[in-house]
C-alpha cells in the first residue's frame, strides 16, 4: 500500500505562528530529539495504547506525515503480527540523536508540558 500526499497552493501566511510553521515545514534538518524532564513526563498521562496492529500502522504513518513525507510505503505480514514496516522519504532523524533515539520519554515534538497546548504534529516521534 502506498500513500502519497498532494501538495496544494496555500495562501500566504498572515500570522507569525503560520510563518513559524512554514519555516519548520521547509527546514531541511529534522528537529532535535530531547529527553523530557521528569516533571513533564509525570504531567502527561499515557492515554494511547496499541490494541491492534492497525493502531501501530496508524501511528507510524502519522510519524511519516509529521516528517513531511511525500511518499509512504507500508508492508504488513500476517496482519501485522509478523511484520509492520513503514518507509518514507521524510526528513528522518539527526545523526547526533541516535544515542537517545530509543530511550523512554524522548521526543522532538515538545520540551515542556505547555507545548501540548500548541502542538501541531500528529503525534510524538
Amino acid at each position: 500500500m502506498e500513500v502519497e500526499r498532494e501538495h496544494s497552493e496555500e495562501p500566504l501566511s498572515t500570522t507569525m505562528e503560520e510563518d513559524e510553521a512554514e519555516a519548520i515545514r521547509v527546514a531541511k534538518e529534522p528537529p532535535k530529539i530531547r529527553r523530557l524532564d521528569q516533571s513533564v513526563v509525570n504531567s502527561i498521562a499515557a492515554r494511547e495504547v496499541i490494541q491492534r496492529p492497525v493502531s501501530a500502522v496508524k501511528e507510524l504513518v502519522e510519524n511519516s506525515l509529521d516528517a513531511h513525507s511525500t511518499s509512504i510505503n507500508v508492508v504488513v505480514k500476517d496482519g501485522g503480527l509478523k511484520l509492520i514496516q513503514v518507509s518514507d522519504d521524510g526528513h528522518g532523524i539527526r545523526y547526533d540523536d541516535l544515542p537517545i533515539l530509543c530511550e523512554r520519554h524522548t521526543t522532538s515534538k515538545l520540551s515542556n508540558f505547555g507545548d501540548l497546548q500548541s502542538i501541531k504534529s500528529m503525534g510524538f516521534r
